[in-house]
């Protein structure tokens, strides 16, 4: 058993270091599209602008010709940049953020998983007898990894045909399949680890039981609200 919790372990640390990598390089694609759009836009324009005008200054008039070629040269440039890079944001920022997005949601998917923080349906836990119900979070175990494991089935299926059919995003000029290989990898990894909690329960982490907790915290602010208003009125 401690092999297996190692190696969930370990599989848990990559995937937070994968997320983490994933949200990180969609908040660097993101404040580069606005950086484009925004800051280098403008300086060039700018630039393509006051080379234009710069021929009609007195400064101009003052330095000679000399300044006006090289004026015009920087001009030049500024503007074949601009054109090479396009005006608007970066053209491909968005789709692959929303690959950046993807994968980090899903790879945190899979982190909810091995803590127990996924959203679940709580009233079994309070009809059956709590005697049974540590054999029900068994069954629960092998019913959610035979589904994920389905999942992946299906997902590497698909990403099969993918490459079968040579799919390529025309922005990004990404192969499709390489952004949807995520799916075989994180619906394997939740079935394998939800496989391991039904044949090892110790490794099971405790549900969060998100409704139980909201009802108390809510019954505890109703309560001192309730105790303050009274301190109130005496």
């Amino acid at each position: 058993m401690k092999f297996v919790d190692r190696i969930l372990n370990y599989l848990s640390f990559g995937e937070k270091w994968a997320g983490g990598i994933c949200f990180l390089l969609l908040t660097l694609v993101m404040i580069a599209d606005v950086s484009k759009r925004e800051a280098i836009d403008k300086f060039l324009s700018w630039i393509i602008d006051s080379s234009d005008a710069y021929p009609k200054t007195g400064v101009a008039d003052f330095l000679g010709g000399w300044s006006v070629y090289i004026v015009s040269a920087i001009g030049t440039e500024a503007s074949d940049l601009l054109e090479w890079l396009g005006r608007g944001g970066i053209v491909w920022a968005q789709k692959l953020s929303l690959y950046f997005m993807l994968w980090g949601g899903l790879f945190g998917s899979a982190l909810a998983s091995a803590k127990g923080s996924h959203l679940r349906p709580e009233i079994a836990d309070k009809l059956l007898p709590k005697k049974i119900l540590p054999y029900i979070k068994v069954i629960e175990q092998f019913v959610v990894s035979t589904f994920f494991l389905f999942l992946a089935f299906l997902s590497f299926i698909y990403v099969k045909e993918s490459i079968s059919l040579d799919e390529v995003n025309p922005v990004t000029e990404i192969s499709l399949w390489k952004v949807q290989m995520i799916f075989p990898y994180v619906f394997t990894s939740m079935g394998l680890r939800h496989l391991a909690y039904g044949f090892f329960p110790a490794l099971r982490p405790a549900d969060m039981d998100e409704a139980t907790e909201a009802l108390e915290e809510l019954k505890d602010e109703y309560v001192i609200s309730d105790t303050d208003k009274g301190q109130a009125n005496k």
